[in-house]
C-alpha cells in the first residue's frame, strides 16, 4: 500500500459521532447493520466532494477542446488538483492531460469501501479503528500514528491515525486513485465511464489484488463480504 495521501477533507462544523460500538445484547448482524449505517453518509459525502472537483475538471476540459487555456483562478485549483492526485503538471494544459486527471479524480463505490473497512478493521473493532479512525490499514512513514503489535523487527512504519473517520475515508479513496498498484482498478472504472455502464464495486474488485500480499483471495474475501451483506445496494 502507499503512503498517506495529500487530499484530506476539510473537518465538519458538527463533531463527528465515533464509531458505533456495539452492545453485548446485539447479534453480529445488528452489529455489522450499525457499521453500514454509519459508514454510508461518510462515503457519501467524501464520494460528493471528489465529484464536484470532477465536474469542474470535465468543465476546464471543455473549454480547453474549445481552444481556450484555464483562467487564473481555474489554473490555480488546477494546480491543487494535480498535487493532491500526484500528477505531474504540463508545459501546457490539453484535453490529453486533462483525460488523464480524470481517470484519477473518480468516485469510489460505497460497496467497496464498506467491505475493505470491514475486512480491514474487523467490522469496525481493531485498535486502529478505535483509537485512530484508521478503517483500511494505511500506514505512515512520517513518526506519526499507531505502533502495530506484530510489526517485523527493523519495520520504522506506524499505521496511520486520523482525526474523523471520515478523513480516513478520503485517504483511502486518494490512495486507490493515485497508487501504481490499483491502475487496472481506474481503468477498468474509466471503461465503464465511457460506455455508460454503472461503476460498481463487484466490478472493480479485482483492482484490489495489490491491497494486500494475499493477493486474489483477498480480492475474493473482498467480493464476499460484498455479496454476503448485500453492499452492492448502495452503488446507485
Amino acid at each position: 500500500m502507499g503512503g498517506i495521501a495529500a487530499l484530506i477533507l476539510t473537518r465538519p462544523a458538527r463533531p463527528e459521532p465515533p464509531l458505533p460500538a456495539g452492545g453485548g445484547s446485539e447479534t453480529p448482524q445488528e452489529k455489522k447493520a450499525a457499521f453500514i449505517n454509519y459508514l454510508v453518509p461518510h462515503v457519501s459525502e467524501v464520494n460528493a466532494s471528489i465529484l464536484r472537483d470532477r465536474r469542474r475538471l470535465v468543465a476546464i476540459r471543455k473549454d480547453v477542446a474549445d481552444g481556450a487555456q484555464p483562467g487564473y483562478f481555474d489554473a490555480r485549483w488546477l494546480k491543487k488538483i494535480v498535487a493532491d492526485y500526484e500528477g505531474e503538471w504540463p508545459q501546457r494544459i490539453t484535453t490529453s492531460f486533462l483525460d488523464q486527471m480524470l481517470v484519477r479524480v473518480d468516485a469510489v463505490p460505497p460497496s467497496l469501501v464498506i467491505a475493505q473497512a470491514a475486512q480491514e478493521s474487523g467490522w469496525g473493532t481493531s485498535r486502529f479503528a478505535l483509537r485512530g479512525n484508521n478503517l483500511f490499514g494505511l500506514r505512515a512513514y512520517d513518526g506519526k500514528g499507531l505502533v502495530p503489535k506484530a510489526r517485523d523487527p527493523g519495520e520504522k512504519f506506524k499505521v496511520a491515525a486520523y482525526k474523523s473517520v471520515r478523513d480516513s475515508i478520503a485517504d483511502y479513496m486518494n490512495n486507490l486513485n493515485t497508487g501504481e498498484n490499483y491502475i487496472d482498478l481506474r481503468m477498468t472504472r474509466r471503461e465503464l465511464r465511457l460506455r455508460g455502464q454503472p461503476v460498481t464495486g463487484a466490478a472493480l474488485v479485482a483492482g484490489l489484488s495489490g491491497y494486500s500480499g494475499r493477493g486474489p483471495s483477498y480480492v475474493e474475501a473482498i467480493r464476499a463480504i460484498i455479496i454476503a451483506n448485500n453492499l452492492g445496494r448502495f452503488d446507485s
